[in-house]
């Protein structure tokens, strides 16, 4: 080994190596390869033509004191300092028995250096000392992150739309006849409502009493006619008063959307995790999080599609969203495997899964919740509540190689209810999610199959206003008409329980190239839903689809800057209650991101996004002339701040 001649205020302790080495190795198997050797035969760049090979030997055998690099390799070639020299040097002296002259003087030469080097790891012993008597824990590491969100949206088309919420099916006027209330239909415009009260009239007298005709009474009249179907609809139809624009923000025209979620905005957004390991292969995590996103555009509040993935309320108030514990069964090197179990109180099936089946926001601040749900949140729908979970994945060589996993995640909403009737673990009421996915990837490519069972109470995410609303999706309780008198249609609405369930399913895949640039990753989706159950109205969705795209480009115009593009139409109604009606669900979403790294811990990420017709069929509803040439569209900008420690 050769010595290098250095001044000590100009001298270095070469630390490249081991700054080389703390990536690929972990804590033990450090430790084992920095390990004095045995045999000069452990290095991998010694060979017996070197010419201090026999020097290499002799030191060995007399003093048993020479070391190598983590990666057992020696080095020979390279030049060390006298700072290096003394290490080795200081570190040899503790396995010499006997003091030669020769060892005397390597030590006399060293004095001042050996000195430092000595002073130097008793000063690193008391830092090390004082770091572990006041760390916070000695298994929990915090994780945490802030989102400073500034945005706006501004909805564009029909201006001055209705004042109130039209649908022919499910808002019915009711109107008195000789002073009697009696539910006609919808609004005075539809047909449904025009058919609703002529059925009504063929039946009844102005008095409400039963006509006669041709020697028949009361429905007699109409039997085997179209009215028939219209007066039978009344007795399952739901009573629902007209709601209005400026109380829940659901419909009139974009002047109305405009004056209630139209200003501009700065919010936030703050994550705290807490992980939790006792093994070393296990997590608990307990996160803390709080957020303002109340009555706010990117929450969801007037349309589903507008909410962020970061739009989290809370009223300011900091609450746990996450606790649950997951842990392998058991780590043995000789099988093939892994499986990885998740249990707890509060856990998100998305967070249980053997892959995520979309890069699209590798890496990246993610915008739109839906476009972070890879396209398809029927099914990766975020439910969350009381977890059970199990990840089957096969081992790979190296890290990043694709795999073959399987999955199988339980999560009940309402599982931290002990009332039967309303919630509970495996009830009619738990709110359950079954979620299975089957799938194959790693860093390069991946395809996923995934299916969601849904219980009643449960949700596809995001979608249309029209395929959002919880009346026609999967309500667990519906509204009919109970009988008192029948043929003067005198009674009231009672809750009947639906036995709605849904059945999701998505197909996802992506491509990304071996090297970043301006070739972009690929992701894509498709899902579709049915809906089973009774109680629904005539134009309830009973199926739903939605098709993503995501393209994405790494490093394109700096080290770490991300863009990406994505387009598709999220969750509309493709089949109706009533299979002769065609729905006018159609949408679209457009959205484009740049995130631009300012350090390893800030990151500032633009975007701007456009859906047309976000409300779908409820478009139609905008006029109360059953507006069918009704417009409106959504156009919004956010600029997202993200601090991570």
């Amino acid at each position: 080994m050769l010595i290098t001649q250095s001044h000590q205020a100009n001298a270095n302790i070469n630390i490249e190596s081991v700054s080389d080495y703390s990536a690929t190795l972990d804590l033990e198997q450090a430790k084992q390869l920095l390990q004095q050797v045995t045999s000069v035969n452990q290095f991998n760049d010694v060979y017996p033509t070197d010419w201090a090979y026999q020097a290499l030997i002799n030191l060995i055998k007399n003093y048993g004191c020479v070391a190598g690099y983590p990666n057992g390799n020696f080095r020979g070639y390279l030049p060390i300092t006298r700072y290096e020299a003394a290490a080795l040097l200081s570190s040899c002296l503790d396995r010499v028995s006997v003091v030669t002259d020769d060892v005397q003087r390597l030590v006399d030469e060293f004095k001042s250096e050996l000195d430092f080097v000595t002073g130097s790891i008793m000063l690193l012993e008391n830092r090390v000392g004082t770091l572990e008597a006041s760390q916070f824990s000695t298994t929990t590491k915090l994780k945490g992150q802030a989102t400073f969100v500034a945005g706006a949206t501004k909805a564009y088309g029909t201006q001055n739309g209705s004042d109130n919420y039209w649908d022919y099916d499910k808002y019915h006027q009711i109107v008195t006849i000789n002073g009697r209330e009696s539910p006609l239909g919808a609004t005075r415009n539809s047909r449904s409502w025009q058919l609703t009260r002529k059925a009504w009239s063929k039946v009844h007298n102005k008095d409400g009493s039963l006509r006669e005709e041709n020697g028949k009474i009361g429905r007699e009249i109409i039997q085997g006619t179209e009215l028939e179907k219209h007066y039978k609809d009344i007795g399952s139809r739901k009573f629902r008063s007209r709601k209005n624009w400026n109380k829940d923000g659901t419909a009139g025209g974009a002047r109305a959307y405009n004056n209630r979620y139209g200003a501009a905005t700065l919010n936030y957004d703050v994550r705290l995790g807490f992980n939790t390991s006792f093994t070393g292969k296990d997590l608990l995590l307990t996160r803390l999080r709080a957020g303002n996103f109340d009555n706010n555009a990117f929450n969801g509040s007037a349309l589903s599609l507008t909410k962020l993935d970061v739009s989290e309320s809370t009223f300011d108030q900091v609450a746990i969203d996450r606790l649950y514990y997951r842990f392998p069964y058991r780590n043995d090197e000789l099988i093939d495997y892994s499986l990885t179990f998740v249990v707890g109180p509060q856990g998100r099936n998305t967070e249980a899964l053997g892959m995520w089946p979309s890069v699209y926001n590798l890496g990246a601040s993610k915008v739109l919740d839906w476009t972070s749900l890879a396209g398809t949140a029927n099914v990766y729908n975020k439910a969350t509540g009381a977890i059970a979970g199990v990840i089957y994945k096969k081992k790979t060589e190296e890290k990043g190689d694709p795999a073959f996993s399987a999955t199988l995640n339980y999560v009940a909403e309402n599982g931290g209810i002990s009332d039967a009737t309303v919630g509970g673990l495996f009830t009619n009421n738990s709110g359950g999610n079954l979620l299975t996915q089957i799938a194959y990837g790693g860093d390069q490519f991946g395809v996923a199959l995934g299916y969601r069972y849904g219980q009643c109470g449960t949700g596809q995410r995001q979608g249309t206003s029209f395929t959002a609303d919880f009346e026609y999706n999967n309500s667990c309780w519906s509204k009919v008409w109970n009988y008192v008198d029948e043929d003067l249609y005198q009674g009231s609405f009672v809750d009947e329980r639906t036995n709605r369930s849904t059945h999701n399913f998505a197909l996802n895949a992506y491509w990304a190239p071996e090297e970043t640039g301006w070739i972009p990753s690929i992701s894509a989706g498709i899902g579709q839903t049915n809906i089973q159950g009774k109680g629904f109205f005539t134009q309830s969705p009973v199926q739903t689809r939605s098709w993503f795209v995501g393209l994405k480009w790494d490093n394109v115009l700096s080290q770490g800057a991300d863009i990406g593009l994505a387009f598709g139409q999220p969750n509309f109604a493709t089949e109706l209650n009533d299979n002769s009606l065609t729905p006018q669900d159609y949408n679209y979403l457009f959205e484009l991101y740049a995130a631009f790294p300012i350090t390893d811990n800030i990151t500032i990420t633009p975007s701007a996004f456009y859906l047309t017709r976000p409300m779908g069929e409820y478009t139609n509803n905008l006029f109360e002339t059953q507006g069918k040439g009704a417009k409106f569209g959504v156009l919004g900008g956010v600029i997202q701040s993200t601090f991570k420690f």
